[in-house]
């Protein structure tokens, strides 16, 4: 028997054993078919049916860790050493049996290879990895890609691959090393294109929809290609965020190694924001904290001569670089040196380690489709702003308010279809029974003050026992005369409580509809005050938008109607309903990171705790780093 008829024996033994030294996440996922590039990868693809020599099993589901715990990631393993690599050869073949019935037999055994075996079997089991009794050169390279994962915000620790030093040239060290090499690289490709953890293990209420490629077609990416490694690239996001950050983590890696400079002196709060063209004790260091030179002023002294002493001014060059500030944190940009400004200066200058946040960062951007639209709506959740990005440039953008702590707004990516004119709110149970309830044991009358109607569902309404001249009777009740305090949660859940259009609606005129799971939408509000506040998260889910009918200017474009015809149609007490003229993706997307213009590292409040749960499930720490800018 020939060498290269042999080595195919083996490999075939060898993949259908069990191998638990290089035991990888292989679930088979989605990509694009071998004829289009990685990047290329839509949202999802239908797994082909493997040849009929393997049956596909299905794939046990994911256990979703409860909400409030942080999600659980496998350990990774060590890479593998030559004594284990030399353990991985095939049993032993009866005499005259063939590679066809071997097949079968180890197929039976081992059915979550089945996939990996069919695409060997197409290729009569021709290795990829090695030549020549050796690794060959696109092994060594993809294995040196794959060791620099961490460029990319991966654990290179979580891929075992051979050691090319190792292998004593064997058929049976050789093929061990093509099936540990094939199982790193397909791993690599999962995690760079559809990330580490699953996104729903952080709560119900995050739901993006990940892709992940099947492991035939990344080999057959990887067989077909020379520049193996350089084709690995391709499975990372393609998005200008993305690259952004992972230029940005190889910066803060090198500069890592560097002295750390002490931190800048604290700025100090005070009663009264300081405003443009106003004296102040804290001008010097807050001079320095915006890079700029020290100035000084002449003053006279008690004995009539001239000083020139630190300045106190705050003049329009400092007024500008702290409006600069501020709009690039998401706070209002007026140059004013409010408390809120102050404790964000102090924050920025001492953080904890900027590594592991841009890691998490990097993290969700795998969460996201590969493609986000030619024309798409990017709602930034702790950035409390909405953007409409055509053709990859922002054509407008505004400020939201976000779901509260207790109420967050969910996180996943669909497609807007609708708006509606005047709306009605139909309230949540839940905000029924946690907000409204007590008002209403309070003040059976809060209802009908506020414009709601209520109505039953499921069963007639209340009764109540009333005492009379001709004794007691029961008799419906609605409205102010429902008992409230005997209302129980199972009774509220079949209360409807309405809000019909008009002006103290809390939907205000006009809402964005892209139906979903959540119940969540785009929509105007009353209290268009709260839009001046820096911290926004204040809804109980949905994203209310400062100018809707400018929101809606963008979206119509194509359809005739505009904003101002929009609110002619305001009033009546009637909904109107106006269908896009397509249906626009919407990503409600999380980045408490992103790269500014000018190469600074901008960080978001953690409004959730998502970044938190996030370190600690891929296990990544965070020691105190002192810094001016990033």
């Amino acid at each position: 028997m020939r060498l290269s008829q042999y080595t195919g024996f083996l490999l075939a033994g060898a993949m259908a054993l069990s191998v638990p030294a290089y035991a990888q996440d292989m679930t088979p996922g989605t990509l694009p078919t071998p004829d289009a590039p990685a990047v290329e990868a839509p949202a999802s693809v239908v797994e082909t049916p493997a040849p009929e020599i393997v049956q596909q099993q299905p794939v046990a589901p994911e256990v979703t860790a409860p909400e409030a715990a942080a999600p659980e990631l496998a350990q990774p393993q060590p890479e593998a050493t030559s004594p284990e690599l030399a353990t991985q050869a095939s049993t032993p073949v009866a005499p005259g049996e063939t590679v066809e019935n071997v097949l079968n037999k180890r197929l039976s055994e081992r059915k979550d290879e089945a996939d990996v075996l069919a695409f060997y079997a197409a290729r009569k089991f021709e290795p990829i990895w090695v030549a020549d009794g050796k690794l060959n050169a696109k092994a060594l390279g993809v294995i040196d890609r794959i060791k620099r994962a961490d460029e990319d915000g991966l654990d290179p620790s979580a891929f075992v691959l051979p050691d090319p030093q190792a292998t004593d040239g064997s058929p049976e060290q050789l093929v061990a090393a093509e099936i540990a090499l094939s199982r790193a690289v397909a791993a690599f490709a999962r995690q760079a294109q559809g990330g580490r953890m699953e996104p729903s293990t952080l709560g119900p209420l995050v739901t993006p929809e990940p892709t992940h490629p099947r492991r035939a077609d990344v080999l057959a990416l990887m067989a077909r290609e020379d520049g193996a490694a350089d084709w690995l690239d391709t499975y990372n996001p393609p998005h200008a965020g993305f690259r952004a950050l992972k230029k940005k983590l190889a910066e803060l890696k090198a500069a890592a190694n560097e002295p750390v400079p002490p931190p800048p002196p604290e700025i100090p709060t005070a009663k009264k924001s300081l405003k443009p063209g106003g004296f102040d004790e804290r001008v010097a260091v807050l001079r320095q904290r915006m890079g700029l030179p020290p100035a000084t002023m002449e003053v006279r002294t008690a004995d009539g001569e001239t000083a020139e002493v630190t300045s106190r001014f705050y003049d329009p060059e400092l007024a500008a670089a702290v409006s600069a500030f501020q709009k690039r944190q998401g706070l209002n940009a007026d140059g004013v040196l409010g408390n809120q400004t102050v404790a964000l200066l102090n924050e920025v200058a001492t953080v904890v380690d900027p590594i592991p946040l841009v890691v998490v960062n990097m993290e969700r951007w795998r969460w996201l489709p590969r493609k986000l639209g030619q024309t798409h709506i990017f709602v930034n959740v702790p950035e409390f702003m909405a953007r409409i990005v055509r053709d990859g440039n922002t054509v407008h953008e505004t400020r939201v308010i976000t779901g509260s702590k207790q109420n967050p707004s969910p996180i996943f990516s669909d497609e807007m279809e609708h708006i509606i004119v005047n709306p009605a709110w139909n309230v949540p149970a839940s905000i029924a029974i946690k907000e409204m309830l007590p008002q209403l044991q309070k003040d059976p009358t809060y209802l009908e003050r506020q414009g709601f109607e209520v109505t039953f569902e499921g069963r007639r309404p209340q009764k109540k026992v009333v005492n009379g001249f001709w004794g007691s009777r029961m008799v419906e009740v609605q409205g102010s005369g429902i008992d409230w305090n005997s209302m129980s949660v199972e009774d509220m859940n079949r209360v409807r409580i309405r809000q019909p259009p008009g002006e103290r609606n809390a939907l205000g005129h006009i809402k964005f509809m892209f139906p979903n799971k959540h119940s969540v939408y785009l929509h105007d509000t009353p209290t268009r005050n709260l839009f001046a506040k820096d911290m926004r998260a204040l809804s109980h889910g949905c994203i209310r938008v400062q100018d809707p009918f400018k929101l809606a200017d963008v979206l119509l474009e194509d359809t005739g109607l505009d904003g101002t015809k929009l609110k002619g149609m305001v009033g009546g007490g009637e909904e109107r309903r106006i269908d896009l003229a397509h249906k626009i993706p919407i990503h409600i997307a999380y980045f408490t990171a992103e790269v500014a213009s000018d190469d600074t590292l901008l960080t978001r409040p953690d409004v959730y705790g998502t970044d938190k749960k996030m370190k600690a499930a891929l296990g990544l720490g965070g020691q105190v780093q002192a810094s001016a800018k990033h």
